[in-house]
C-alpha cells in the first residue's frame, strides 16, 4: 500500500526496484536515522495496543514506555541519537495515553499491526495488495476506523484524495475482509496521527474532503489503482522518472539510472 503514492509520483523507482531487482546499499557505519527511529516507535505502540485491544490498565502510561525501553534498546549504540529519540518518545507516549482514553470510550476493541491482502483481478493475471494496518478501531456500531501512526509529516486530506492514497486504500480493503483480525465493513473515519515528539507530543491529522464520505474516497482510490494497473500492463506503457513528484528539486534513490538531473539541466524535462 505504501508504495502505491511511489507507483503514482514516480514508476521509475517501482521499475527500477522491483522489475530491475536494484536495491539500494546501506552506507557503511551509518547512524540510524528516521526510519529506525519510526520502526522503534512502530513496534513500542504495536505490541503495547496487542497486549491491551479493550480497556487500558492503570499504569498505561508506564506500561508504554516500558514497551519503548525494549523497542529503543539496540539505539543504545548511538548515544546522541537515542537521547534525542528517547526523550520525543515519551513526549509522544503521553500524547498517546490521553489519545487512547478519550477514543476508547466510543470502542469495542482496537486492531493493531494487522497484515492484510486483496487480490485485484486484471484480466488475465491477478495483481495482490498487502500492507499492515497501523490500528484498526471496531466501533459499538460495528463499523471501523483506521489510523495511522507517522513521525514524519502526514499527507494532507487533498493529497490522501489523489497522489497519497494509503489510508483510503486501506479501507477499501477492510471493507472487503482484507485484514483477517478485524470485521469486513465499511469505514467512517480515516485518521492520520502525527508523532513527531515535539511540545504537544502528537497531533490528529483527520481526512476530511468536502462532500466526499469515506467509503468514496476508498472506492475512488481502488478503482484509481486498478486503472493504473491495468495501463502498465501494456508493455508499451513507459516507467516515466518523477511523473508527479512531491517537491520539486528533490531527488530519489534512482534519478541518477533515469539521468534525471542530466535532464533537468539540459532542459528537456518535458521530453
Amino acid at each position: 500500500m505504501t508504495e502505491v503514492e511511489t507507483f503514482l509520483r514516480d514508476p521509475y523507482s517501482i521499475y527500477a526496484r522491483h522489475v530491475l531487482g536494484l536495491l539500494p546499499l546501506d552506507p557503511l557505519d551509518a547512524a540510524p536515522g528516521g526510519a529506525e527511529r519510526g520502526s522503534a516507535l512502530h513496534e513500542a505502540i504495536g505490541r503495547f495496543t496487542q497486549a491491551h485491544p479493550r480497556d487500558l490498565p492503570p499504569d498505561a502510561l508506564e506500561q508504554l514506555l516500558e514497551e519503548g525501553r525494549r523497542a529503543f534498546a539496540p539505539l543504545k549504540a548511538f548515544p546522541a541519537e537515542h537521547a534525542l529519540w528517547w526523550a520525543r518518545f515519551e513526549r509522544a507516549a503521553g500524547f498517546l495515553i490521553a489519545f487512547e482514553r478519550e477514543r476508547r470510550a466510543h470502542l469495542d476493541h482496537v486492531v493493531a499491526e494487522d497484515a492484510g491482502s486483496l487480490d485485484i483481478p486484471l484480466g488475465g493475471i491477478t495483481f495482490r495488495l498487502t500492507g499492515r494496518a497501523d490500528r484498526i478501531e471496531v466501533r459499538r456500531d460495528g463499523l471501523l476506523n483506521i489510523l495511522d501512526y507517522k513521525t514524519g509529516t502526514a499527507p494532507s486530506a487533498k493529497q490522501a484524495a489523489s497522489l497519497s492514497p494509503q489510508l483510503p486504500l486501506e479501507a477499501a480493503m477492510a471493507r472487503r475482509g482484507a485484514f483477517p483480525k478485524a470485521p469486513a465493513a465499511d469505514v467512517v473515519d480515516l485518521l492520520y496521527v502525527e508523532l513527531k515528539g515535539g511540545a504537544a507530543g502528537g497531533e490528529e491529522k483527520p481526512i476530511r474532503v468536502k462532500d466526499r464520505d469515506t467509503m468514496d474516497l476508498a472506492e475512488t482510490a481502488l478503482a484509481g489503482l486498478e486503472s493504473l494497473l491495468k495501463a502498465f500492463e501494456n508493455e508499451a506503457q513507459g516507467y516515466r522518472s518523477l511523473a508527479a513528484p512531491q517537491w520539486s528539486g528533490t531527488f530519489g534513490t534512482y534519478d541518477h539510472l533515469a539521468r534525471v538531473r542530466e535532464w533537468a539541466l539540459s532542459g528537456e524535462e518535458g521530453e
